[in-house]
């Protein structure tokens, strides 16, 4: 997913002159759209709040406290390039990551359980994103397994039924919850305006 973004902004974040920078019209002539890619995003603590609450719908409370927590705790630290207000933003994926453990949290599952489940879906969320919508993730209490449900389905029924056949496997369509996040930062935090550069 692709958003647009004024040069002006650009020139203040530095991970888009690093080359996040892309222009959005092919045209050989007239003005051009500076875009950014999701991924390339960051997201202040105040931004965080806006969409953890969106993808709660307002039942989960989450202030600044609790953020700076996990924050703190290296839970999900907050990993921008750039800061607000003296603290670092953060990343696409840390709010993907907020997201994910916000989800476990309301399903009742302990949240300090998953500090090995989140550096492992970190690493990993360049790839998720590329194909949401078809892929899973599967857990039997130890290990955490991300999966594409079509091209991985025989390791998938591997976890389900192969040697601790029997042992409880949780699985969860990962895929969704970034389709969701995405669709939730392009209604509540569009970027502002779009402003034309001269070719």
């Amino acid at each position: 997913m692709i958003d647009k973004i004024s040069p002006e902004k650009a020139a203040i974040n530095p991970t888009l002159e690093q080359g996040a920078l892309k222009s959005a019209s092919a045209k050989p002539a007239g003005p051009k759209l500076a875009t950014i890619h999701m991924l390339d995003r960051e997201f202040t603590a105040k931004d965080a709040q806006v969409i953890l609450r969106a993808l709660t719908s307002g039942e989960e409370k989450i202030g600044l406290a609790l953020l700076n927590y996990y924050s703190r705790t290296n839970l999900v630290p907050s990993t921008g390039k750039t800061k607000s207000r003296g603290r670092k933003k953060y990343s696409y994926s840390d709010l993907v990551l907020l997201c994910w453990l916000f989800r476990m949290k309301a399903e009742g599952l302990p949240v300090n359980r998953f500090r090995r489940g989140i550096d492992y879906l970190r690493k990993r969320l360049p790839k998720l994103h590329k194909q949401p919508a078809d892929m899973v993730m599967l857990t039997d209490g130890r290990q955490l397994f991300i999966k594409h449900r079509v091209e991985e389905k025989g390791e998938i029924a591997e976890v389900r039924t192969g040697k601790r056949a029997g042992q409880y496997v949780w699985a969860y369509a990962i895929g969704s919850l970034i389709e969701e996040v995405d669709r939730i930062i392009d209604e509540k935090l569009p970027l502002d305006e779009e402003v034309r550069v001269a070719a």
